[in-house]
């Protein structure tokens, strides 16, 4: 999951995206092992790969190393008492202003996550060590998505989460840390009155080393991304930072600057779906190799240390497992032109699906070859792809991260984008690598003639008419969960991808309604 963040962006597994709750515990308690500073919770002990086990990754438990992942549970509570003008006052209320996948507080329940009242994609996992619970997060926080149409909703695991704000949460958290008060004896005192009242273990042999090497992680942690919050906390929901979180990384475990383009190459936070025809996991096809890899290396941008990856080789082949029988049912759910959808499938297969593949009459990928198209052809916004500097490949691919001389991922400038396998794409809004098109009826507009600024509803059930997010012109400023994306802006130009267009009216539209039933 290309991860990003204090909680990972698992900014996931394509651009994925996937973040971290990133160093937060340096050298917090003594261990039985050579090493003080590992944490290794039976829950992520894996004797062999199967679906189950990368289902229970995807959705529960995360990629693991609660050390660098996570932050004490109560320590994370006693940040919501300290500073609920910055957080909330409750993990429901954080999944409310950052756009976390929310769940009710259910005492009755035998899963204490649920029970907690924690957002979709964070966990509890204990710590052998101390016996304190660790608050850490997996793919879901990112990829699952509450998906809204007039009538019906569904959660969708593996769908790109279009309302979450990831760099705006870990901003909050770093001005949490850095606020006056938030010490040592302050937290310490905080956290143990919690956890006396709500039966939370807390040791008071190891609280006060836990809570000091906790404020140390945290201090480095966001010291080294300040640049980087300065520039992404205002990105718009539900998209990353990727290349650049990465660079702050890479950085740290390099010890040098990794330079940047400068502008950042937002990128829309994606679906799994298309993983098994896929042999990157990226909106430039920049990073190869086995996808058992592939589906970890990101995790490195959370934080993970690549000890515990090599410590634990299962868990990436457990994930991938699981995403390549991930399963997906969601037809659309108003009416198609039978007709026109027929008519729409064989333009699709002579004009499209050279680039986006064919299908089968459920969805199903029939036949899919990944391959980037240049930007020079495609037309479209360069950032993100111009956000992989040659300075980026260097330190991406350095010798100094190749254990035992085998590097099985490799980084590259493609200087291009990948079109995307399109099953459930009616669900899928926006559109392009950055989200830059809220619906199929603006693409299959004319570049020139495409809206340039609207205010999205980000809150709003998708819009069936157009294929799309709910949008209007923008002439008022955006109120609640509304946002304004503004097309002059870089990273979110609305121009390239003509080819819809191309097709002109009324064959675009045949298409689209073809596209409804994938």
């Amino acid at each position: 999951m290309r991860a990003s963040t204090w909680l990972g962006v698992a900014i996931a597994l394509s651009a994925c995206s996937q973040a971290g709750l990133s160093r937060t515990v340096d050298a917090p308690v003594a261990s039985s092992k050579a090493d003080p500073d590992w944490s290794d919770p039976a829950e992520y002990r894996i004797d062999r790969p199967t679906e189950e086990v990368g289902q229970r990754i995807f959705e529960r438990t995360g990629i693991g190393d609660p050390y660098r992942t996570g932050i004490p549970y109560p320590v994370f509570l006693a940040m919501f008492e300290m500073h609920p003008e910055l957080l909330g006052e409750s993990p429901q209320a954080l999944a409310t202003r950052f756009g976390f996948t929310g769940r009710k507080a259910d005492a009755a329940s035998d899963d204490r996550d649920v029970r907690e009242g924690l957002p979709l994609g964070l966990h509890l996992t204990d710590d052998p060590n101390t016996h304190i619970p660790f608050v850490v997060h997996n793919c879901a926080l990112c990829h699952a998505d509450v998906v809204k149409w007039p009538g019906g909703e569904k959660v969708v695991l593996g769908m790109g989460n279009r309302r979450i704000r990831i760099h705006a949460f870990e901003a909050a958290l770093a001005r949490v840390v850095g606020s006056p008060g938030f010490d040592k004896e302050s937290v310490g005192r905080v956290a143990a009155r919690i956890s006396r009242e709500r039966g939370i273990p807390w040791s008071m042999d190891w609280s006060d080393r836990v809570v000091g090497a906790t404020i140390r992680g945290l201090d480095a942690h966001y010291a080294s991304r300040a640049a980087l919050l300065r520039q992404a906390s205002e990105g718009l929901p539900g998209r990353v930072a990727t290349i650049e979180s990465f660079a702050v990384e890479l950085a740290h475990l390099l010890g040098r600057e990794v330079r940047g383009s400068g502008t950042i190459g937002w990128a829309k936070i994606p679906d799994t779906i298309g993983f098994t025809e896929k042999r990157t996991l990226s909106w430039d096809g920049g990073s190869e190799g086995p996808s058992d890899a592939l589906v970890v290396d990101a995790d490195i941008a959370a934080g993970v240390r690549l000890a515990w990856l090599y410590a634990h080789p299962l868990q990436g082949a457990s994930l991938s497992t699981f995403l390549r029988h991930m399963p997906r049912d969601l037809p659309f759910p108003g009416p198609i032109d039978a007709t026109l959808a027929r008519r729409g499938k064989m333009t699709f297969e002579h004009a499209c699906s050279r680039c986006h593949g064919t299908y089968e009459d459920d969805g199903r990928v029939r036949a899919y070859v990944e391959h980037v198209v240049p930007i020079d052809v495609l037309g479209t916004d360069p950032a993100r792809t111009m956000a992989v500097t040659d300075d980026f490949v260097a330190a991406a691919n350095d010798p100094r991260l190749v254990r035992g001389g085998l590097k099985l991922v490799t980084t590259r400038r493609t200087l291009g984008y990948v079109p995307p396998v399109l099953t459930s794409i009616w669900a899928r809004a926006p559109y392009g690598h950055a989200g830059q098109w809220p619906s199929l009826a603006v693409l299959a507009t004319p570049p020139a003639r495409r809206p340039i600024r609207f205010v999205v509803h980000a809150d709003a059930p998708l819009d069936l008419e157009r294929v799309g997010v709910a949008c209007d012109e923008a002439t008022t400023a955006p109120a609640g969960g509304d946002y304004l994306q503004d097309g002059t802006a870089a990273g979110f130009q609305v121009t390239g991808h003509p080819f819809l267009a191309d097709l002109g009216a009324d064959e675009s539209k045949a298409v689209i309604e073809y596209l409804k039933t994938l």
